[in-house]
């Protein structure tokens, strides 16, 4: 098939934005090339990806030559797409749902998907075109609006090879996201200081970490190591006995337990948004329901077989699967229109 992928445009789509939408793109446009499908990726200049590549902006929202306003980036991007939808046989967005006014204008059928949890603009979007092929990265994405239901719910893929089974892990557990409210941060600490454990943090320095989160690092139990990518990402989560994961606010997923369970590192989380999709509860983790709970969680954790956490991540969670599933969609979507 010849397949557009839409990115968003907050960087280039390379192997190098890891955690972000782009780099998403990335893994899929690299995956659906390799099962043999012809992809073109629309982002901004600078991106490399295992296919064509148009650019069409200069770089990423205010960067030199582009423009300031991150949404006006995102239409721009979105309309190249749309004047070019002759050369393709289905357009995959990931603009949000911008694209949905579009689609009538396309030459081509097109697939939308948003990565974040939808607002009531998101759904009168989507309800304004009941017909739109829509797909999600868990149930609990759509589940405020009963009336919305997606054409496929696809969980994010990781490359496997990136993250290898660590079966004798080190002395502590780990956060690792950003310092937020909703992520939990100060609660992670208080259970483990709870427990007597140790804890290692690791993200991008904010506002709130200064504010919240630093006051209550001690250097000893517990340590902040800044921002971690690539093999430090992968030795700080497979070294830990397990991950700590005390959301406050649901998400639509988490790519970080899918990461962690692949270091055999099992998952403690609250049982929020996307996380009873993505947690096998008395394999890869446990979730739970109050504050008590979750220190019940993350001793329970301790307990289970990490080659089996592995093992059952490995079979749900592949890059592989995730792009044949989208080119199942894709061939149906084509077919129909």
């Amino acid at each position: 098939m010849r397949i557009a992928q839409v990115s968003t445009l907050s960087a280039p789509v390379t192997s190098d934005a890891r955690g972000s939408v782009e780099y998403l793109i990335w893994l899929l446009t690299r995956e659906l090339s390799q099962l043999g499908h012809e992809v073109t990726v629309f982002g901004s200049a600078g991106s490399k990806v295992d296919g064509e590549v148009i650019a069409t902006l200069p770089g990423p929202y205010a960067a030199p030559g582009s423009l300031d306003d991150w949404q006006l980036c995102e239409w721009v991007n979105l309309c190249r797409a749309v004047e070019e939808s002759y050369r393709f046989d289905v357009i995959h967005s990931h603009a949000y749902l911008w694209g949905l006014p579009l689609q009538s204008l396309s030459r081509c059928p097109m697939v939308h998907t948003t990565h974040i949890v939808p607002d009531e603009n998101s759904a009168q979007l989507w309800m304004r075109t009941p017909k739109a092929y829509v797909t999600a990265p868990s149930k609990h994405q759509w589940s405020a609006y009963s009336q919305l239901r997606p054409t496929a719910i696809i969980p994010h893929g990781v490359d496997l090879s990136e993250f290898s089974l660590e079966e004798k892990p080190g002395d502590y557990v780990c956060y690792l996201g950003r310092f937020v409210s909703g992520k939990g941060p100060c609660q992670a600490i208080a259970a483990a200081r709870a427990l007597g454990l140790k804890l290692v943090m690791a993200g991008p320095h904010n506002l709130y970490f200064g504010a919240h989160v630093a006051p209550l690092i001690d250097g000893k139990t517990v340590e902040y190591v800044g921002y971690v990518s690539g093999a430090e990402r992968c030795k700080l989560l497979g070294g830990a006995k397990a991950l700590l994961y005390p959301i406050t606010y649901p998400e639509a997923f988490g790519l970080v337990l899918v990461e962690s369970m692949l270091c055999g590192t099992p998952v403690a989380a609250m049982n929020l948004g996307a996380v009873p999709e993505i947690v096998d509860s008395g394999v890869t983790g446990y979730y739970a329901e109050t504050e008590q709970g979750f220190l019940e969680a993350i001793t329970q954790c301790l307990k289970l077989d990490r080659k089996q956490i592995r093992k059952r991540a490995e079979a749900r969670f592949s890059a592989r699967q995730m792009a044949q599933e989208y080119a199942r969609v894709y061939h149906e979507v084509s077919m129909m229109s």
